[in-house]
């Protein structure tokens, strides 16, 4: 069996991950680390005992034939130039969220990887946790009937923790759904089971150190008539937390709890589900082993990811135009982006 060779561009905190992830899985080794400053590649290739080439310049490294996918996890504002590079020399692409803060940005990805016909995959990692998977089987099982609202929130004090500092520039990481909240706006899509139609969005600045209102709460009129909700805050003084509700005619779950009378005749109380939870901002928790097995079936198997590019610039495109609605003080239909 051939070995898939990955190329991690950028070696920050999350790169950590994507580097573990690949190299746990005996179908991939990691060939190549870039970062601009290259002795962060080397600090990575020595921590992880990487045999691998390191430099300064991902086009160096996307001249390797070797190279089968990139992974993109520099700073959000600096994803498309690799993307667009990594698709033009054919390579296989896994994008770190947000993959562009700007609707143009995200235009010029599209528009490389449709016309170089490449496999790509958004890192909304969250698709591999436990919780999550659950609830996606459970609505393709029919428990919760016609699932009519979707609620999902991303709260976490982040300009709190240890993450690199570039998070509070409005310039290099965009808005807080945008750098964070996308997450919960991509799982509140893949549990409504349709597209926005319309979003209506209110924001909230107070005393922290980033450049943009670190509180934003969005809703979502969704195509097939069901309403979503979804809050992203930065400021709140508690612990992390990704909330999760489902509003269903036959069943309802709020977080690992389920109330479903027609699964279980005479339950008259919530019933909790035994699963890991999405409970930690900390990256290192995040499933990213399940999102590098995931791709590497796809490129295998000649499979279409999920999320891949074109599926999350639908999540990206509710993110601006929640961003909008806020500044605007309007609604703003998508159709209209």
């Amino acid at each position: 069996m051939s070995t898939t060779g990955v190329g991690i561009i950028g070696c920050g905190w999350v790169a950590q991950e994507h580097i573990k992830a690949f190299q746990n899985d005996e179908r991939s080794q990691v060939r190549a680390l870039v970062s601009r400053n290259p002795a962060n590649a080397a600090r990575c290739r020595d921590l992880h005992n990487l045999d691998c080439s390191i430099g300064a310049d991902a086009d160096e490294m996307l001249k390797q034939d070797d190279i089968d996918i990139v992974v993109v996890c520099t700073p959000h504002n600096t994803h498309t130039q690799y993307v667009v590079a990594a698709a033009q020399a054919q390579k296989h692409i896994l994008i770190e969220k947000p993959v562009a803060i700007t609707p143009h940005d995200l235009g010029v990805q599209l528009a490389a990887v449709r016309q170089s016909g490449v496999k790509t995959l958004v890192s909304f990692v969250l698709h591999w946790n436990p919780l999550l998977m659950t609830i996606d089987r459970l609505i393709e099982q029919g428990v919760f009937g016609n699932i009519f609202m979707v609620e999902v929130d991303y709260l976490h004090r982040i300009w709190m923790t240890t993450a690199e500092k570039w998070y509070a520039s409005r310039e290099i990481s965009g808005t807080a759904i945008l750098t964070a909240g996308c997450h919960a706006v991509d799982a509140l899509r893949w549990f409504a089971r349709s597209e926005a139609k319309q979003v209506c969005a209110y924001q909230v600045r107070t005393e922290n150190p980033i450049e943009y209102p670190g509180t934003i709460s969005v809703n979502v009129q969704f195509e097939n008539g069901s309403i979503g909700r979804t809050t992203t805050t930065f400021d709140a003084q508690m612990p992390y937390r990704f909330n999760i509700c489902v509003y269903g005619t036959e069943a309802t779950l709020r977080n690992d709890l389920l109330y479903a009378p027609k699964l279980f005749p005479g339950q008259n109380e919530f019933l909790k589900i035994p699963c890991v939870l999405p409970d930690s901002g900390d990256v290192a928790h995040h499933p990213f082993q399940g999102q590098a097995a995931h791709f590497l079936d796809c490129v295998t198997d000649d499979t279409t990811p999920f999320p891949d590019l074109e599926d999350a610039a639908k999540t990206h495109n509710i993110c601006f135009a929640a961003d909008m609605s806020a500044e605007q003080g309007k609604a703003v239909m998508l159709a209209d982006l």
